[in-house]
């Protein structure tokens, strides 16, 4: 096929294939995220009109920014010892700079690709959400779930419930443009926002509550409704004063009960299929998971305790609940468990929020030594690995990990300089977002901006397709308001 045989119409809905294999594959599928990304290169070879290419990118200030930010990271081999780490680092995060060329060299999405965009993308979230949810409910001993954070069968739990939140502006803008079926989409978003109270994933829940926040304000500012705004404001403050006072609410964890662990074991031994001094299914003692759920249960820690418990109760402690409370669905469940962690910091391992406060406070230490230039792209790894150590972290050999925070890994990658950058940057497209008026860009950016606090977004494959695809659409002025 050669330039100029092919008509730009061609050109144009091949360039939205393109986009929706991306924006599904985000959802649910690696292969189809791959798929996209190559189809995308073979579109950009087959059309090569490197002139209008080069004149949609000159003007874009963000792709720029973005091709800065993957740059950096060849810079940042120049001080770095372990090359091999930092050429694999750049290998994986060269589909960022990909994405952003295939999608930037192209006008942006017309009306109606970006309906069609919205729709998809909605479908693949709807789609998946209800097959996760019917597997959960119908089919956990088939699937062997262990707990509510295997609820997501097709990639991250905290990515998906990321994009679902992002789902429900998608209806927003579908309610907006189909209006012959505002109720498919009004059921759809109650749907999803069942789907994040269901599976727990707090960062579902802010991501949630945050589009729904910036939503309600932009209604409210095009109408001027100042006095509802200050007043929203208001009850956003007394809401989050009252989930910190939940949190540091104290909890009972002491047995009411004369305890007997000689008849405890025999008759937990006699019961379950996991041995009492063994661990439990989320690699915790279990026999301290089975105390805390006696306890949990206003039930003696001692063997006529065990024979109260049903078999369900077996399995719960097997699974590694401790708690009567974690059994069930929805977020209090949730938010019980955080507060649990809050009040027993002993020991990090297994539990998320612990584990996070400690790879944060070891990038920091990290930080500190290497403040203005960081370790370099190839020594990120090695730095955790040999500070854990140092330090004589409490964290399990398997669970010292990274930073989980991309601020954090920013700086220890690359310093305060890099950090300077990295943050001139994502506020820079926020500031282009509120200039363009698109409201999905500005909510897309700000639920980044939120979430890069307690992950590593830009370090796995899908992280960075899913920030790509959207920070490349919302790139530019898009020709009506979203």
């Amino acid at each position: 096929m050669l330039k100029g045989k092919i008509s730009p119409v061609f050109h144009s809905n091949f360039q939205l294939f393109t986009i929706l294999l991306l924006v599904v594959g985000v959802v649910c599928s690696k292969f189809l995220m791959s798929l996209g990304l190559l189809f995308g290169g073979i579109g950009f070879l087959i059309e090569r009109d490197f002139k209008n290419y080069w004149q949609q990118l000159k003007s874009n200030r963000l792709f720029w920014f973005l091709l800065a930010f993957y740059l950096l990271h060849f810079v940042g081999l120049i001080w770095s010892k372990n090359l091999d780490y930092g050429l694999n680092d750049i290998r994986v995060k060269f589909s960022l700079f990909a994405i952003a060329l295939i999608i930037c060299t192209r006008p942006a999405l017309s009306k109606n690709h970006l309906t069609i965009f919205y729709l998809i993308f909605v479908l693949a979230l709807f789609t998946t959400s209800l097959v996760n949810f019917t597997c959960y409910q119908f089919f956990q001993d088939k699937i062997n779930y262990i707990d509510i954070r295997d609820l997501s069968l097709f990639g991250s739990h905290i990515r998906f419930g990321i994009l679902i939140a992002l789902g429900i502006l998608a209806n927003y803008f579908l309610w907006k443009l189909k209006a012959n079926f505002r109720w498919l989409w009004g059921l759809s978003s109650i749907w999803f926002a069942f789907y994040t109270y269901f599976s727990q994933v707090l960062s579902g829940v802010i991501s949630l509550a945050m589009v729904l926040f910036v939503l309600l304000i932009w209604e409210l500012y095009q109408r001027r409704k100042w006095s509802i705004i200050i007043g929203t404001l208001l009850v956003l403050v007394i809401v989050n004063i009252g989930f910190i006072l939940y949190l540091n609410k104290p909890i009972n964890q002491k047995s009411a009960f004369q305890e007997n662990y000689v008849s405890l074991k025999k008759e937990w031994n006699k019961r379950a299929k996991i041995p009492y001094d063994s661990l439990d299914l989320r690699k915790q003692g279990l026999k301290y998971t089975l105390e805390r759920y006696l306890i949990s249960k206003n039930l003696p820690v001692r063997g006529d305790g065990v024979a109260k418990l049903s078999t369900k109760d077996i399995q719960n402690i097997e699974k590694g609940y401790a708690d009567i409370n974690e059994t069930k669905s929805g977020l209090i469940a949730r938010l019980y468990g955080l507060r649990f962690q809050i009040h027993n910091t002993q020991n990090p391992s297994g539990h998320s929020l612990l584990e996070r406060l400690e790879f944060w406070k070891t990038a920091i230490l990290i930080i500190k030594e290497n403040l203005f230039l960081g370790v370099g792209t190839g020594d990120v790894n090695d730095s955790f690995l040999n500070k854990y150590e140092e330090t004589n972290s409490p964290l399990k050999a398997e669970r010292r990990l990274r930073a989980h925070n991309t601020y954090l890994t920013e700086t220890v990658s690359f310093g305060l300089f890099g950090m300077l950058f990295f943050m001139t940057w994502i506020f820079y497209f926020l500031y282009q977002q509120i200039i363009f008026q698109q409201v999905f860009g500005v909510v897309f950016i700000l639920v980044a901006i939120v979430t890069f606090l307690i992950e590593d977004t830009l370090e796995t494959q899908m992280g960075i397709t899913f920030f790509a695809l959207f920070y490349a659409i919302f790139s530019r002025k898009i020709e009506f308001k979203s």
